[in-house]
């Protein structure tokens, strides 16, 4: 969908060179929404990457796509079934007071989109993810906006309970430029329609700010995001493929870190797009996503 500016792209991966992050696995897509004719820049932002939540924006589309065109409502209740009711832990999410979904439920398809994309809700994004058909979220998201090679599929779910179709399709993927580009559209309310990019913002900006989340610094005015976090972590498991994995592969756990949204600033004005995976021995270790923030900040405000 856009050009790279080659020449931004260049002083920004100088800028992350100076500061470390080209040592470490990311990708990073920018679009400046100040300029007239924004272009993509960052660093290895066509890069497929496990995407963890922030997948659930493409499914949130195409739902609230099927409501814009009168196939569902946002008040129609959806009942609850295994074996997509795959949130057993309530401190998945801090600071959410909302119960845990349960097989045998009913709620509205308005609730369900609020707790997959304010507080990431992995059995509310099965729920819905059934609802309209991974068909039809390729179809008329991903193709129609040129994101090919952008996957969806249940999560924490495995092959054997999927339909036949699906037990060997490929893993959830996407990249910093296609989330980027999603996240362009519904600021310009050009995401399927206005109706469509002002429902996802509104409830990307109901995201849980219980603490710290990704990329959010208090300097923002206003920042309407997704996140997406997941980790294999092998020291919940036998300790004796532990260390071997550790002397043999240098590691022990792999985190996805992952943040996107649109910032506005004092100054500045833009969409990012962050994708890390960070492969260490070290469990307590976390990805420097302020810092990397920061840095983002100050070189938009330039």
């Amino acid at each position: 969908m856009f050009p790279e500016d080659k020449e931004r792209s260049q002083k920004f991966i100088d800028t992350l060179n100076e500061f470390g992050f080209t040592k470490k696995d990311i990708g990073i897509a920018i679009i400046d929404l100040k300029e007239k004719e924004p272009k993509i820049f960052g660093y290895n932002f066509d890069k497929f990457i496990y995407p963890a939540s922030v997948y659930k924006i493409f499914i949130g589309a195409e739902v609230l796509r099927k409501i814009d065109i009168r196939e569902f409502s946002l008040d129609q209740i959806i009942e609850i079934k295994a074996p997509n009711d795959v949130d057993k832990d309530i401190n998945l999410f801090p600071g959410d007071t909302r119960k845990l979904l349960k097989s045998g439920e009913k709620f509205s398809i308005n609730y369900l989109l609020d707790l997959m994309l304010s507080r990431s809700d992995n059995t509310a994004s099965n729920v819905l993810i059934d609802l309209v058909g991974r068909e039809n979220i390729n179809k008329n998201i991903i193709q129609k906006y040129n994101w090919g090679g952008s996957e969806v599929t249940r999560k924490f779910i495995s092959r054997e309970k999927e339909e036949e179709k699906y037990r060997h399709s490929e893993s959830t993927k996407t990249s910093a430029r296609h989330v980027a580009e999603f996240f362009y559209l519904v600021e310009k309310e050009e995401l399927i329609s206005p109706f469509v990019s002002n429902k996802l913002k509104e409830y990307m900006l109901n995201w849980n700010k219980h603490g710290k989340q990704g990329l959010s610094l208090s300097e923002y005015t206003s920042y309407f995001r997704k996140g997406g976090w997941f980790e294999t972590n092998l020291y919940k498991k036998n300790i004796l493929p532990t260390v071997k994995n550790i002397f043999t592969k240098g590691w022990a756990l792999i985190r996805w870190s992952h943040d996107t949204g649109v910032i506005k600033g004092k100054n500045s004005h833009y969409v990012v797009s962050v994708f890390t995976i960070s492969k260490q021995v070290n469990p307590y270790k976390q990805f420097p996503m302020e810092k990397l923030a920061r840095l983002i900040f100050n070189f938009m405000k330039k």
